[in-house]
């Protein structure tokens, strides 16, 4: 595992900056459109559908650059590669998960929002934790606000779910890298004629 991180450390840092770019960019779109759910909405699917896309790409060709020395053997294929690269990338967005689903479920007592959310109200260190936690998934995974406003307001648990869509993507994009195929022609690599 440690070679693996070691190996690969510079390409899971661009994932988790490809992260923070989005959660920019999905924080930028929601501040206009929040007032009014539908764009919120539609804004946050967008921003989502954008990282997505952007980690397909970073990691296709990640699985591209490393065909040739697969195909000649100089190199063993890892068909769980980019999985374990955006398994380790989302390892902070887990791990705040974790802490929102156990702060809001040791909690002993809920009280009501205005907007009709359940937020833990006792005891204190449940309440720390999850405020807390929450707070920090809420800002670096800018881009699901509205997903999250319009469909899991009162449902900690999308927190842990929140990362399954890049390991999936990433899983996918890696293995069509490895094979030269790409979902969309258009973005294929130029071939070089001679």
């Amino acid at each position: 595992m440690f070679n693996f991180l070691k190996e690969n450390s510079y390409l899971i840092f661009k994932m988790i900056v490809n992260q923070i770019g989005m959660t920019m960019f999905g924080l930028v779109l929601s501040m206009p459109t929040s007032v009014n759910d539908n764009l919120f909405l539609l804004s946050s699917v967008f921003a989502v559908v954008f990282y997505l896309f952007l980690l397909y790409t970073m990691t296709w060709d990640i699985g591209y650059e490393e065909k040739t020395r697969i195909d000649a053997k100089r190199m063993r294929l890892r068909p769980l590669k980019g999985f374990f690269m955006s398994l380790t990338a989302n390892l902070i967005n887990l791990i705040l998960g974790a802490l929102i689903a156990v702060g809001y479920y040791t909690a002993t007592a809920y009280q009501m929002s205005e907007a009709g959310i359940l937020f833990p109200t006792a005891p204190l260190a449940s309440v720390n934790l999850f405020g807390t936690a929450r707070t920090i998934a809420t800002i670096l995974e800018g881009m699901y606000a509205g997903i999250i406003n319009r469909f899991f307001l009162s449902a900690p648990y999308i927190y842990l779910l929140i990362p399954i869509p890049a390991m999936i993507t990433c899983t996918i994009a890696y293995l069509a890298g490895v094979k030269g195929k790409r979902l969309l022609p258009f973005f294929a690599p130029k071939e070089k004629r001679d």
